[in-house]
């Protein structure tokens, strides 16, 4: 027999229309997912040529993608870049190194935040706990998510640096997750690789460009730990076909640039509307995290008119909706008054 969406779907996280198609088959469509906080323009990647499919990446293509990388990230080098196909895969090594290098490690993740962190460091061995807040905390590892996802909680420079040379006192690595942070460019911390030998960035290219499919993400960190990374994945980290669209989007920078102009204007307007329905908790303009009395409830609604969000068993009264399209927000405002009636 056929598995459903949900027993095929053993971890709890956005995107999954498979779900609202099973338990709503009515509903309207087309169906809108609202939970990837994906950006709904992605980057306009040309057809892929169709012998990449029966290539593998050729080592000058790899490279043309690693400089890609680290001239996107204003790197002095390309050495301080490790290409992964999409975050998992990063956070496996990382952690596979971790365990090689020193063994067991105590891993804090402030929380709530990305559940895939604590899931991988866990299952390769290491003890995982979590906390409220950066300072006084006693580990050998300590990974924030920078903005965090859900909450959008930032954190400075400074507290980082901070963080970074006390952590480097004891052998220990600051793992900073920016899959959000291309929207905020001025916060990144990927130069600072260059200063603090146990800081490690990882980088999503999925969320601003819109290209979840296309899996890649790197690692920015210093240049040993980088080549540990690069003979742990092997010579072929990314496929053929990204290779070649990993360069061609992150150098346009003129799509960049009207991009973030674009995102940053749309979410203001975004929650605007929001605010006349939700308690905003936080927000970055990709996702929006609010607070209500019934959040499972609403969610199952909108799920009825064929919007899928991201509800979240850590809290019972959040919900978490990415930006839309704008073509798509008056059948939003009243998809919410459905919400709303008792």
């Amino acid at each position: 027999m056929r598995k459903t969406s949900t027993e095929l779907t053993q971890y709890q996280h956005g995107g999954n229309l498979s779900w609202v198609r099973e338990h709503y088959p009515y509903a309207p469509t087309p169906l809108m997912d609202l939970s990837t906080c994906i950006n709904p323009y992605g980057y306009p990647l040309p057809a892929p040529e169709s012998h990449w499919n029966y290539e593998l990446p050729d080592v000058t293509y790899m490279a043309n993608a690693h400089e890609a990388v680290a001239q996107f990230l204003g790197l002095r080098d390309e050495v301080n870049v490790a290409l992964g196909s999409g975050m998992q895969p990063l956070m496996v090594m990382l952690a596979s190194l971790r365990l090689s290098y020193h063994g067991k490690a105590r891993v804090a993740l402030l929380s709530p935040t990305y559940v895939e962190h604590e899931r991988v460091w866990g299952q390769l061995g290491h003890e995982c706990f979590v906390c409220d807040e950066l300072n006084a905390i006693k580990a050998d590892v300590l990974i924030v998510c920078n903005p965090n996802n859900p909450d959008a909680r930032r954190y400075t420079a400074v507290e980082l640096k901070q963080l970074a040379d006390t952590l480097a006192r004891q052998d220990g690595w600051l793992i900073v997750d920016e899959s959000f942070g291309d929207l905020e460019p001025q916060a990144s911390m990927v130069r600072e690789v260059h200063y603090h030998n146990n800081l490690i960035v990882m980088r999503s290219f999925g969320k601003f460009f819109g290209v979840a499919g296309l899996r890649v993400s790197a690692a920015v960190a210093d240049g040993k730990l980088i080549e540990a990374l690069r003979t742990l994945s092997g010579p072929w980290p990314i496929s053929t076909t990204a290779c070649h669209q990993l360069p061609r989007m992150l150098k346009d920078t003129a799509w960049v640039k009207d991009m973030r102009e674009r995102l940053h204007t749309e979410a203001e307007q975004w929650h605007g509307v929001l605010k006349n329905n939700f308690a905003i908790v936080g927000h970055t303009p990709l996702f929006t995290l609010v607070d209500m009395p019934d959040a499972k409830t609403c969610f199952e609604r909108l799920a009825a008119q064929g919007i899928l969000v991201r509800k979240f068993e850590c809290n019972p009264r959040w919900l978490r909706l990415g930006l839309p399209d704008e073509a798509h927000v008056s059948r939003l405002v009243n998809a919410f008054e459905e919400c709303f009636v008792s």
